[in-house]
């Protein structure tokens, strides 16, 4: 499904659904608090309300789709993220020819959706990445710090790097701010072009003139080494660059500090824990999908992903018999010790991608079967497969 952008939307199915004093207020208001008029606000030309607006008149529109209307509502008021998620995976199950209902155990716990095909019911749990825990930490410093020197009026750009020990909101964090204010006010005056500023929380703190700090060498003063040991210390840095001409605001990039030694990326095994969490949704015995929504997670490979559902990749060696004989071919395969070697209630998993096309928004659906060869795994035709999305190169794990 994709929606067109629009500058002045009518909105006629969401006023259906959730009434006109609530749209006229938290979407289309002065001071609406609903991420769907935040969006609105600042872009009235955005791409999600039309879409969202396109979503909700296909589910209420289309006989193909059973829910009930207040628990939608309830949702898309409250659980916005997630219901977004849940709605573009019922259109698109609608549009491929399942008869789809949502919240199907209702009111106990259960899968998401229940999609039937010639009275085949699949079971689907859906579910948004999201940010990982350290992603989410910087994107919220980043808002806090982004609104605290867009109102601090300076001639300099700030490129800010902030070591694990800081969280949004926090003493340590403000203690760090008021530090950059602080430099920001001293390089007013004194106008260099640029300047590197080391913080050591609590009070440790040395703002070098003219860019990074570096000492004299072996035959260091007492001064040059008290500040290379605030260098050394410092898990918060910001790097000043003038740009020429006062800005109402202090313009600014947000990064982690690099940790030494580098510590490996573990996102496979996140998303294998996400999935876990989810597959406990799906009843025994049955076709169960989950669908993963991953559109936030713009560095997630493909090799991550076949990592966390099958297995990290091993390299085989033939054997040889040791007397001068040429090895063989080298041969590499999944370990099975995936997210589908733990679970017999999954029959495939679904990746989600929104596309960003220029004025509307599309989806991707990819769909990696199962490699569980046991019993108790009920394995999917290419043509159920199919039904789904995208099977691309892994037709082969199909029943």
């Amino acid at each position: 499904m994709s929606a067109q952008s629009g500058n002045s939307p009518d909105l006629t199915y969401l006023r259906k659904l959730l009434g006109d004093a609530w749209v006229d207020a938290e979407v289309l208001g002065e001071k609406p608090t609903h991420p769907l008029g935040l969006w609105q606000k600042s872009r009235p030309d955005n791409l999600w309300v039309p879409y969202i607006e396109e979503l909700v008149r296909f589910i209420l529109t289309d006989p193909r789709i059973n829910f009930a209307a207040k628990d939608l509502k309830r949702k898309l008021k409250a659980e916005y993220v997630s219901t977004i998620v849940e709605m573009e995976a019922a259109v698109f199950l609608a549009q491929e020819g399942f008869a789809v209902r949502l919240e199907p155990f209702a009111p106990k716990k259960g899968p998401d959706l229940q999609a039937d095909w010639a009275g085949v019911p699949y079971f689907v749990e859906i579910r948004e990445a999201g940010f990982s825990w350290e992603e989410e930490r910087i994107q919220s410093m980043t808002k806090e710090i982004f609104a605290q020197l867009r109102t601090i009026p300076s001639t300099y750009r700030v490129d800010l790097t902030i070591g694990e020990g800081y969280t949004p909101n926090s003493s340590k964090l403000k203690a760090a701010m008021a530090v950059v204010v602080d430099a920001l006010q001293a390089l007013k005056e004194k106008k260099p072009s640029n300047a590197t500023l080391y913080y050591a929380h609590p009070s440790g703190k040395l703002l070098n003139l003219g860019g990074d700090y570096s000492d004299s060498g072996p035959t260091r003063s007492g001064k040059e080494k008290q500040y290379q040991d605030i260098v050394d210390q410092a898990d918060f840095s910001a790097r000043f660059s003038d740009i020429g001409k006062e800005q109402n605001g202090t313009p600014a990039t947000v990064s982690r500090k690099p940790k030494f030694p580098p510590k490996p990326v573990k996102t496979h095994e996140r998303l294998k824990s996400i999935l876990l969490d989810k597959s406990s949704q799906l009843p025994e015995n049955s076709r169960g999908i989950i669908v993963l929504e991953v559109s936030e997670q713009f560095m997630l490979s493909e090799f991550t992903i076949i990592s966390a559902l099958y297995g990290d990749v091993v390299v085989q060696f033939p054997p040889t018999s040791g007397s001068g004989e040429s090895m063989g071919q080298l041969t590499a395969k999944n370990n099975e010790c995936g997210f589908f070697g733990m679970t017999s209630r999954v029959s495939a998993v679904v990746i989600h991608t929104r596309v960003f096309e220029p004025g509307q928004i599309k989806s991707s659906w990819q769909v990696y079967p199962t490699n569980r060869a046991n019993p108790d795994t009920i394995r999917l035709s290419l043509a159920e497969l199919e039904r789904f999305g995208d099977v691309g190169d892994r037709k082969h794990l199909s029943a």
